[in-house]
């Protein structure tokens, strides 16, 4: 069963993510296309009453999950280490730390919006995954063998 923040958190993200396309089961939201599935899910720390926000990319080229978890992703990265303030965005997902719950809403809302949604949309397509790893890849990301080589061949759309 989901705690009061988690219910709380996912009520507070629900609508950023559906007007992005997202569909919602439980504490996950997918959205997908013909080569992809991008995943956004919110994951409780085991130490306390505070959240992580972990993306995740699934390639349909190397798998037949229709709603893969964001533990089977391809592609697995915290958004924490794709914003540019991750101290303020970790204390806006812990909730033993003191705030307005309207100002944690709207900062989370925004983060989302401006790093998670565009995360996914660049690697939403193998070739938009294979230009964004050209250019940049965080240090934090994690890749499967399996997509590190779909990447670097020069098959797929």
């Amino acid at each position: 069963m989901a705690s009061d923040n988690s219910k709380w958190l996912q009520h507070a993200l629900a609508p950023a993510l559906k007007a992005a396309g997202f569909g919602k089961a439980g504490a996950t939201w997918r959205r997908t296309n013909a080569t992809t599935v991008g995943v956004l899910n919110l994951q409780g720390s085991q130490w306390g009453p505070s959240f992580y926000v972990n993306l995740g990319v699934y390639f349909r080229a190397l798998g037949d999950r229709e709603r893969p978890s964001e533990a089977s992703c391809h592609i697995r990265i915290r958004l924490s280490e794709l914003v540019p303030n991750r101290e303020r965005f970790n204390s806006l997902l812990d909730f033993e730390k003191p705030m307005q719950q309207n100002v944690r809403a709207r900062e989370l809302e925004t983060l989302v919006i401006e790093h998670a949604v565009p995360w996914l949309d660049a690697l939403s397509t193998i070739s938009g995954a294979r230009q964004y790893f050209s250019v940049q890849r965080p240090a934090a990301a994690w890749v499967t063998k399996e997509a590190t080589a779909l990447l670097a061949s020069s098959e797929g759309a």
